[in-house]
């Protein structure tokens, strides 16, 4: 006999899983229970949704389904946005949540009037949403869920346990504990070389980079694929880590704001190979409006394969990774020629902006309050090649990370994406630390973001992580306030009372630095990077600083 909590942590240790994040009820300590005495790290976060960040960000940069656990009721919805978010980056991550029983009376303690509500909340916004109350299918669905998560296009499961299952002692059979794993079906090599014959018969050709490719961690394939072709490389807006930004055929990025470099790579070419991007999706909308109708798009991605909004002359959907190699294999000595002026015309606004950019550091170098491009451009010089930055909705951790920073290494970019929303840096830093200690982590996050999730320095500390915190503290949700002024509408529920930000962090244990000066700004920042503990920075930064891309793009 065992409780079927006690099964959960059976399971999920047998999957591997080193560490999971939780905020505990008592519906859950028997998991929490089980995994400590297997060996597993049980983390505390501070709120459900930041428990479901750092598994998106664990599952982001390791590849294996990270690991949340919440209580029934309000600790299922308050991950749900953890949940959605991971979806839309393609993030593998598996929530555990406490469900009532079927049984359950109205107006029960965590519930409403439908038991099921919680797993039909999850529905739209994961790869697979169920719950258990018959203890002998548990181990069957929490093994089942690893592949779900994990196999094709990545992305998150919701597993409810009936908390009574949970809870109480349960007699699960052996035989409930066996499953077999079933492998995504490969694309063959053949497939994947028809389809690149428009690619190869076109002369002024570009690569269209996605998230689907730091997913498969293919970066090498990618990079052998761009050099066989010698052809310019686009990647969406919101994943700019998707390929070095310091290869030589990096011509930036396309949506919301477009670099012009890749703006001319896509308005003149006859074909664009699409790596690692949804057929139907809103990064494929983008590429679609950036192209000529007569363009020639081919799309490898992984399934499910849907049909294409914008224009596609083949899609081969199956299991990345393996197309990627089968991709670069074939277009080895055989990729035909990139136009030479067109390549060159991509390459010379690609140089235009670097000297624009350079200008305008100059133009604000000195100006108080500190301009953002100072820390963004101080931060490239001061931090190691693969320094992993985290990144919030709004300016101070997207605007500014994805218009005034050169991601060296991919799937260095943890950022909410596409779901946007506030409050991940610090927890999704959190995670970034305990995959990988010897890495530098910073997070970017603005003094409205940083109020939403201040609370995960008590994690930092308790987990013992250095990672820094730079907190763009203007007084403002900034983004919104410029539209405002911007657009003619009342500057109205957009000021934030001044915050001591650093105090603040004194107050976790965490060390804390006010910077108000432009000169102050590098040697906070390497001060920061050099700590053996977590750093908050308190930056006092211009609310009214032009983006890059506004002033330049």
């Amino acid at each position: 006999m065992t409780t079927g909590g006690d099964a959960v942590a059976s399971v999920l240790a047998e999957n591997g899983v080193s560490e999971a994040y939780v905020l505990l009820g008592n519906q859950t300590v028997t998991i929490a229970d089980g995994l400590d005495r297997r060996g597993a790290d049980v983390i505390t976060a501070r709120h459900e949704y930041n428990a479901a960040v750092m598994a998106d960000t664990y599952g982001r940069l390791t590849g294996d389904p990270g690991i949340a656990v919440t209580v029934a009721g309000p600790g299922g919805t308050n991950a749900l946005t953890g949940v959605a978010q991971a979806y839309t980056a393609a993030s593998p991550m598996i929530l555990i949540s406490a469900v009532l029983p079927e049984d359950e009376h109205t107006e029960a303690l965590h519930g409403v009037d439908d038991q099921h509500f919680l797993r039909k909340a999850f529905e739209p916004a994961t790869k697979w949403s169920t719950q258990v109350h018959d203890a002998d299918r548990l181990p069957e669905v929490v093994a089942r869920a690893f592949d779900v998560a994990t196999s094709g296009r990545p992305g998150p499961v919701f597993v409810g346990v009936d908390e009574d299952v949970l809870q109480n002692e349960v007699d699960v059979p052996d035989e409930a504990f066996e499953h077999e794993s079933h492998d995504e079906p490969a694309v063959s090599s053949a497939a994947v070389d028809d389809a690149l014959e428009p690619i190869r018969a076109a002369e002024q050709r570009c690569l269209y980079v996605g998230k689907g490719v730091l997913r498969a961690f293919a970066t090498d394939e990618v990079v052998a694929i761009a050099e066989a072709l010698d052809a310019p490389v686009v990647c969406p807006r919101h994943y700019p880590d998707s390929f070095p930004n310091d290869h030589r055929l990096f011509a930036g990025t396309v949506g919301m704001s477009d670099h012009p470099a890749a703006t001319t790579a896509l308005a003149n070419a006859d074909a664009v190979l699409s790596l690692g991007v949804r057929t139907n999706s809103h990064e494929a909308a983008v590429l679609g409006d950036r192209t000529p109708d007569d363009v020639s798009i081919v799309y490898l991605d992984d399934p499910p394969y849907e049909f294409p909004a914008s224009s596609a002359a083949e899609v081969v959907s199956g299991d990345l990774g393996p197309a990627l190699a089968d991709a670069a294999a074939a277009l080895e000595g055989n990729a035909g020629a990139t136009d030479a002026a067109y390549a060159q015309a991509v390459r010379e606004e690609a140089d235009r902006v670097a000297d624009d950019v350079e200008a305008y550091l100059e133009e604000v170098r000195d100006r108080t309050p500190i301009h953002p491009l100072v820390i963004m451009t101080a931060l490239r010089e001061v931090a190691d090649d693969d320094v992993l930055l985290t990144g919030d909705a709004g300016a101070a951790g997207g605007a500014w990370p994805n218009d005034a920073f050169e991601y060296r290494e991919t799937n260095s970019f943890q950022h909410s994406r596409l779901y946007d929303s506030m409050g991940f840096p610090v927890p999704a830093g959190n995670a970034a630390k305990l995959v990988d200690p010897d890495r530098q982590v910073v997070n970017l996050i603005g003094d409205g973001g940083f109020l939403m999730c201040n609370m995960e320095l008590a994690t930092a500390v308790e987990t013992g992580t250095d990672a820094v915190t730079v907190v763009f503290n203007d007084g403002k949700y900034g983004m919104i306030w410029n539209y405002q002024r911007k657009a003619g509408y009342s500057e109205v529920a957009t000021d934030i009372p001044t915050v001591d930000v650093a105090t603040m962090a004194e107050s976790f244990g965490v060390r804390g630095i006010r910077v108000t000066e432009p000169d102050e700004v590098r040697p906070a920042l390497e001060e920061a990077l050099e700590a053996d503990e977590h750093v908050v920075l308190d930056v006092r930064i211009d609310p009214t600083a032009e983006y890059v891309s506004r002033r330049i793009w």
